[in-house]
This record gives C-alpha cells, structure tokens and sequence, in this order.
C-alpha cells in the first residue's frame, strides 16, 4: 500500500518531468520509513521494538532532514531532465509525509511529531485494506500507460488519491458511528467507563473490536453493521 500511495504522490509531483521514473522513485522513497523495522530487531525487548517502530523514522523532523539528501539524489541521476531542488526536495518531502499520515489512520499510529508527542492513531483502518489500496492501484495503473505530457495521466493519478483520501475520511465516520452505539448501549446498561476503544478488524471496515476501559477490568466486544442484536461484552 505505501508503496503505490508514494509512486501516485511522485507521478503527481515529477511526473510530468521523468514520466515513469517517477513511480520509481516514488516506491522506493515510500519504503523507506519502515526500514526501522529492522533497527528494531537489534533490542529483545518487544516493548522497546515497538517504541522504535514508527518512531523517529516515521517524524516530520525525519523528513525535513533526509528529504535534502533525496533530493540530491533525484537531481543527481536525473541531470539531464533539469528538475530544479525545489521540485526534487517536494517529491521527497510528500512521499515520506504521505507515508506518515496514512500510518496515523492505522492501529498502530506512528509518531509524527517525534520528540514532542507520543503516537497518532485515529485506528480507522486496518493495516491492510484492499478497499483503500484497490482502486488507488487500478488509477495508477491507468495513469503510467499515458504519456507524461498526457492530461487524462494526472487525471487518472489525482483520481486515485482522490478515491483512496475519502476512504480514509469514510473509515473515520463509521468508525464515529460504531463508537456512537456503544455508548448509548454502554448507557442503556448503566455502564460507568474511562474510554472506548473502536478499531476494525483484519482487511474491512465492515466488522469492529471494541475494548472498553472500566476501573478494575475491560469489556470486549464485537460489532458489525449487518448486526441486528444488542452488544454483548465479555470482561
């Protein structure tokens, strides 16, 4: 999924300079982050693996740094197609962020603001969502068989980002509406609790876990919204 969300923002941004270069560049920046994942390993403590996961390589202030060395790189093996700092360090700037900002939807969240704030995670969508990736594929897809000079190519890209952005903002009013009906079911029980924890289940936005914070204990749940039934919770 990163990798197709970061060749759509580079064909958005360097496409019409390198064509399909562009996805290139742009998956290959978009892995980048998740390399942590192999930083982490060095630490046996799964805590500390966690914590270094979606850390400082997930940062803005991450990505204001190696965007300048990305950007180099664009500009040094693309010499001869003269595409300016400015241009190069955006690309690199937008691959990264993008990269980030769709981490945030996720479970896991990602720290965004490393040093100053602990993670984000709005937990609106599963790591992997084909709803999400699906059609912002099939967009890309269509837009690289375009020429760069090519109009409908931009049209097929940003429709794709386009799409797959108000997914995210979807996710986010289901998941507002599931929330919703554990409180009133929470209520109608009279139920006393510190937080509510809404987040969907493996690849769909269709069936959520629901964990509920009391003083002494945690109530489960499950809800889907084909259901007919009153929640039940497990302690």
């Amino acid at each position: 999924t990163q990798i197709v969300l970061g060749a759509a923002v580079s064909n958005a941004v360097l496409g019409k300079k390198i064509g399909n270069k562009s996805i290139l560049y742009g998956a290959i920046f978009a892995t980048l982050p998740d390399l942590d994942v192999w930083l982490a390993k060095l630490f046996f403590n799964p805590v500390t693996q966690i914590e270094i996961h979606r850390g400082f390589s997930h940062s803005l202030f991450f990505y204001f740094l190696i965007s300048f060395l990305l950007a180099k790189l664009i500009q040094y093996f693309e010499s001869k197609t003269g595409i300016n700092f400015k241009r190069a360090y955006l690309a690199s700037f937008l691959i990264l962020t993008t990269h980030s900002l769709l981490d945030i939807f996720t479970t896991w969240g990602t720290q965004f603001l490393w040093p100053f704030f602990d993670k984000f995670a709005l937990k609106s969508i599963f790591v992997i969502d084909p709803l999400y990736t699906i059609p912002l594929l099939i967009c890309l897809l269509i837009s690289i068989k375009k020429d760069k000079k090519d109009q409908r190519r931009y049209f097929w890209n940003n429709l794709g980002l386009a799409i797959s952005s108000l997914y995210l903002l979807f996710s986010l009013a289901l998941q507002f509406i599931v929330k919703e009906k554990v409180s009133e079911q929470l209520v109608k029980n009279g139920v006393k609790y510190h937080s509510i924890v809404v987040k969907p289940t493996a690849m769909n936005t269709i069936l959520w876990n629901i964990i509920v914070e009391k003083n002494q204990e945690y109530l489960l749940s499950d809800y889907s919204f084909f259901d007919s039934k009153e929640l039940k919770f497990i302690s």
